[in-house]
């Protein structure tokens, strides 16, 4: 992102690059996300519980992602100046796939910024970063049963490409998810 920042002043979303002081309200926008987006799919004891609640939390506090994606880049999106959502993408982890092949690893809004324009920003800004860095195509995974964001996805320009895996799932000492199915998406970056 040239501009480290995308801004309309005529509008409530912003997209910029997230610190490490942004962990709380990255974890907050992810709970949130899951919550509104996976109801159906987890069972809500899960979803509602302090303990996703606080997984999520410890883990962005840790930045551990930093040190496994060195030259992934995290963004978060603001919506009315409090982070609602965030983007997170850099080189495809399924290293088969060469290295001209980026990825969005993770891709969440808090339902309050549903419909606001703030994912299409931050779309923008996972495309741009990974264009920047040289790839020429990109990927992503979806949990299939997730009509919603696919419908995004495929709005923004993405596609099936045919493969399917399986997620394990969340793990936590007090649930054990079964594998949940998954599809991936792709699309030219140039």
């Amino acid at each position: 992102m040239p501009n480290d920042h995308i801004a309309d002043p005529t509008d409530r979303c912003s997209v910029r690059r997230a610190t490490r002081a942004d962990a709380d309200a990255v974890a907050a926008a992810h709970v949130a996300g899951w919550r509104g987006g996976y109801r159906g799919i987890f069972p809500d004891e899960y979803l509602d519980s302090d303990a996703f609640a606080d997984e999520r939390r410890d883990m962005w506090r840790s930045w551990g992602w930093v040190e496994h994606l060195p030259t992934a880049e995290l963004f978060v999106g603001e919506l009315d100046g409090e982070v609602r959502g965030f983007a997170h993408a850099g080189p495809v982890r399924d290293t088969e796939l060469g290295d001209r092949v980026g990825e969005v690893y993770g891709f969440y809004a808090d339902p309050a910024a549903w419909g606001t324009g703030l994912a299409d920003r931050m779309m923008h800004a996972a495309v741009e970063h990974l264009t920047e860095g040289g790839h020429e195509r990109a990927v992503l995974w979806v949990l299939r049963d997730n009509p919603r964001a696919r419908r995004f996805y495929e709005r923004a320009g993405w596609v099936l490409t045919g493969r399917t895996d399986e997620w394990p799932g969340p793990q936590l000492p007090s649930y054990t998810s079964p594998p949940v199915a998954e599809v991936e998406y792709g699309r030219p970056l140039r």
